[in-house]
């Protein structure tokens, strides 16, 4: 699925009624399909030459239904991991892998901590913290996600295309955001 793809209203009409949104594929066999086409495609993001994935959340965190996997990336020499007094905090890029179609998104460096007993804190995928270009420091591992999502077809969206206002009377079951939606709502939300 192209870029353009993405803003087309029929796709987006699937999208917002959790239905798969391309036909191209591991999408075209359905979504068992497309879990197994996830799983792989982070096993090859954790094979990058500088980085590694730190967390892959495939159980939509536990419950309700995420339209998307949850991918943590961090740095493989582990420069950007911090332990003091039993807490750990982890420095990495979040990306999100569509489960509705070929699309993912990548969002501004972020911190994962956790302490004892596995207690812990992560942010959640947000519109405002899309990136359309590396960060300082980031500049090659940022070239690399890219490489591998391009080597899986999987287009990633930057904040211009994903902030378009979806078309009046669609409507998006999630706890991300409210009216008005947003392309970004469509392909990446949350129902506890």
């Amino acid at each position: 699925m192209s870029r353009k793809q993405a803003t087309d209203p029929t796709a987006l009409r699937s999208a917002t009624n959790d239905h798969l949104a391309s036909t191209v594929g591991a999408w075209a066999g359905g979504a068992t399909s497309v879990e197994g086409f996830l799983r792989r495609l982070v096993a090859d993001l954790d094979r990058m030459p500088m980085l590694r994935v730190h967390h892959a959340e495939f159980q939509h965190y536990g419950s309700g239904y995420a339209s998307y996997v949850d991918v943590f990336i961090t740095k493989r020499d582990g420069s950007m991991r911090r332990s003091e007094s039993g807490r750990t905090e982890v420095e990495g890029l979040p990306l999100a892998l569509c489960r509705l179609a070929p699309l993912a998104a990548l969002f501004k460096p972020d911190i994962h901590s956790s302490g004892p007993g596995g207690a812990g804190s992560r942010g959640l995928p947000d519109l405002s913290l899309v990136t359309d270009t590396a960060f300082p420091g980031w500049e090659e591992e940022f070239r690399q996600i890219g490489q591998v999502l391009d080597r899986h077809d999987i287009a990633l969206l930057g904040s211009q295309v994903l902030s378009l206002p979806l078309e009046a009377g669609l409507r998006v079951e999630t706890i991300f955001g409210s009216p008005p939606y947003s392309v970004f709502d469509a392909w990446f939300h949350w129902m506890d």
